[in-house]
């Protein structure tokens, strides 16, 4: 099987690779659609802001890999082809990423490598199994990485270990990986999914203006936006938490001890 699916169960989606074959390796037909369905999946949440939504979680299908980076054929066809604009899906499924309103989740239940590791870390958050090599092999294959991925591997870890882990193209650990900061938590292979599975519920329940504004603030630090730009995007979203319902709905139920039950209006 070749292919990328969503599946909803209530406030949590998750996005699977489904290229186990060849370790959940991306072709330019998968990007397209993953990219297809993050943006439906956004616009429908966009069209029912009061129906509860925690996070997108991609994984890879099966447990030996989250995904093996680019199918090396359909690249070595695309820099014959196309060398001009290498796998532009790639863009779509990134400005997807971009514009999706809730965090999305990285679930590294097998190794991530080259395209892999820059999906994984164009995600909002990632936990990792036990066992799981990150790598980034372009200096062994002769290529640079893509600007984005470069930024956001730099915010991240910092540049001395994105300037090892490029440079070098070298096997993270997951024990490594953690240290560094790349991972929110690490566990086992059996309990990844119930892990992650319970972060995604429990953004849930909190405030989803304050989530899509910090989400989206952060997104823009992490891709290098200019001061003058990351300060407006705040201010609007800034402006739109405190003029919501949903503020005073957070502040009555904080005064009054109970849970709150947000809106997203």
């Amino acid at each position: 099987m070749n292919s990328v699916r969503l599946d909803r169960d209530g406030p949590v989606a998750v996005l699977i690779l489904d290229n186990s074959a060849r370790g959940n390796a991306l072709t330019p037909p998968m990007m397209a659609r993953a990219a297809e369905l993050v943006s439906g999946l956004g616009a429908q949440l966009r069209r029912e802001p009061s129906v509860p939504f925690g996070a997108l979680i991609i994984r890879g299908a099966g447990d030996r890999a989250f995904c093996a980076g680019y199918d090396l054929a359909a690249l070595a066809r695309e820099t014959s082809e196309r060398p001009q604009e290498v796998i532009p899906e790639l863009m779509d499924v990134l400005a997807a990423f971009d514009a999706f309103p809730f965090p999305i989740i990285a679930a590294l239940n097998g190794h991530a490598i080259g395209g892999g590791a820059l999906l994984a870390t164009l995600c909002d958050l990632r936990y990792a199994r036990h066992g799981v090599r990150f790598r980034i092999p372009t200096s062994r294959i002769g290529i640079v990485y893509p600007l984005v991925g470069i930024r956001r591997l730099t915010t991240l870890v910092g540049l001395g270990r994105a300037m090892e882990t490029l440079l070098l193209a070298d096997d993270i650990s997951t024990e490594q990986g953690a240290a560094w900061g790349l991972y929110q938590d690490v566990t086992t292979s059996a309990l990844l999914d119930e892990r992650v599975r319970s972060v995604a519920l429990a953004l849930a329940e909190r405030a989803p203006l304050s989530i899509q504004g910090n989400v989206q603030t952060l997104r823009a630090i992490g891709s290098g936006d200019s001061e003058h730009e990351v300060r407006d995007l705040h201010g609007r979203w800034l402006a739109r938490c405190v003029a919501s319902s949903d503020l005073a709905e957070g502040l009555a139920a904080a005064a009054e001890r109970r849970p709150a039950r947000f809106e997203g209006r």
